[in-house]
């Protein structure tokens, strides 16, 4: 059985493969800290409503969302999969033009990596219920 095939199981592994690549565009700010000119990147954004319909238009049985208030959030968006590399706006620049801001990379690090734990944590009692859905739970 492929666990991607179960809607959830596929929006935490497309997350998790996003906050990966965020963390190689974060690694790779921090290690050109000291090069003249480099301008900070980041990821795009992971949207929401991007997993939200992928995981709808997926599998066997789609889910649709309907809308009965103005309030209520729209399906539509953009995919997460397609995630750019981006120029940073608006932070300061060193005297030799580079704009890595050593302290909010750090803290932009930690954060990917309390994330990453926290999907990591997800993923594993969703793999627990199937476990414990199917029988196999070691008898815990």
């Amino acid at each position: 059985m492929d666990l991607t095939n179960i809607p959830i199981m596929a929006a935490l592994k497309q997350r998790l493969n996003w906050l990966n690549n965020n963390q190689a565009v974060i690694t790779e700010n921090i290690s050109q800290a000291d090069t003249p000119g480099y301008r900070a990147k980041e990821l795009e954004k992971q949207q929401f409503s991007g997993l939200v319909e992928e995981m709808s238009a997926g599998t066997s049985g789609t889910v649709q969302m309907r809308a009965k208030s103005g309030r209520h959030m729209d399906i539509s968006g953009g995919s997460a999969d397609n995630s750019r590399i981006v120029e940073i706006k608006g932070r300061e620049e060193s005297p030799n033009g580079n704009s890595v801001v050593l302290e909010e990379e750090m803290m932009t690090l930690a954060d990917n990596q309390m994330k990453y734990g926290m999907v990591v944590n997800l993923y594993k009692k969703n793999l627990g219920l199937l476990k414990k859905a199917i029988g196999k739970d070691g008898g815990r």
